[in-house]
């Protein structure tokens, strides 16, 4: 089962989230025949891809926002200049 398919959310997907809804158009039967399962698993594979790409992306950032965060944190520890005398 995939999530709701919209084009503007998918951009990488496009073109086999239409394959997909035309093979739907074609008849309404063909979704239960089996007729659009190869649409179905291409979208499942693309949609899987820009997933894992979104996770690598947000990995990336959540380690620089961890590294500012941790030379915050040492910063608030050390004591000012001026009071170290």
């Amino acid at each position: 089962m995939h999530p709701p398919l919209e084009a503007h959310k998918n951009e990488g997907c496009d073109g086999v989230i239409e394959a997909l809804e035309e093979c739907h158009r074609a008849g309404s039967f063909n979704r239960f025949l089996g007729t659009c399962n190869d649409a179905k698993r291409a979208v499942d594979e693309c949609l899987k891809q820009e997933f894992l790409a979104q996770r690598e992306a947000n990995k990336g950032k959540s380690k620089e926002k961890r590294k500012r965060m941790e030379a915050i944190w040492k910063e608030m520890e050390e004591p000012p200049a001026d009071l170290k005398k």
